[in-house]
């Protein structure tokens, strides 16, 4: 049976874990560790753990790259990798231990947002549609070859957190349908184009505040882009 090493940490990663699940061997669960959130300050497992401990899966959660890089030795060989915003840089050694490497699925029509937060951006930006893009990592920033991809339009007056839901349902099925292909040979990734490449930085706090000088229609965009988190915030008369 196919041999698959998962790395994912948000809601965002479930769908395709609990598709792989059902068609592949996983020995071993990568997320990141757990963390203080919201007010409690008390550290809380990230879903991703949550739901690989509820399948029986093993779970670690390095806290460095040498860790990561311990972790896929110890529960190697593995024939491929499957990442889904997973929050950390994978280094040469790590993606070369699976031996068909490690695939990514990304929510974004690649080139297009490269980088942490395609969906926040492509809102903000008002674009008119976004989709998923399954590549093969390589040691760039989204910048592998391409095994598939699909559009989806962003409807008005959709949020990131109902987009993001809708493209990582949408990214388990395109993962899991092109797996097979892809270690058979049949399906060879193409090489990406860097023209029309733009960059979906991580939102941080200064993405937060609104600005009155801003249009109506960029206004909104903002607050759906970073809706429901981090969310947007406005001052009105202090």
């Amino acid at each position: 049976m196919t041999r698959v090493c998962f790395l994912g940490t948000p809601e965002a990663a479930v769908p395709t874990l609990r598709r792989l699940v059902e068609n592949v061997e996983i020995p071993l669960v990568i997320t990141q560790p757990d963390r203080p959130r919201k007010r409690s300050g008390r550290p809380q497992a990230p879903p991703v753990k949550t739901t690989a401990t509820s399948l029986g899966l093993d779970v670690a959660q390095p806290e460095s790259g040498s860790d990561l890089l311990d972790s896929l030795d110890k529960h190697a060989p593995f024939d491929v990798a499957v990442v889904v915003a997973y929050g950390r840089i994978l280094s040469r050694e790590a993606l070369a231990v699976p031996t068909h490497g490690m695939l990514n699925v990304h929510f974004s029509l690649l080139p297009r947002w490269r980088g942490a937060a395609p969906v926040n951006r492509a809102i903000i930006a008002g674009d008119p549609m976004t989709g998923v893009t399954i590549i093969r990592l390589d040691e760039g920033l989204d910048t592998g070859p391409v095994l598939t991809a699909q559009a989806v339009d962003i409807a008005r007056g959709e949020d990131a957190g109902s987009l993001t839901a809708r493209l990582a349902e949408l990214g388990a099925r395109l993962l899991v349908d092109n797996l097979t292909p892809y270690l058979e040979g049949t399906l060879t990734p193409v090489a990406q184009t860097d023209d029309g490449a733009t960059y979906a930085k991580k939102l941080e706090t200064v993405d937060r505040p609104l600005s009155l000088d801003h249009a109506p229609d960029e206004f909104v965009r903002h607050v759906r882009g970073l809706a429901p988190e981090p969310a947007a915030t406005l001052i009105v008369d202090g």
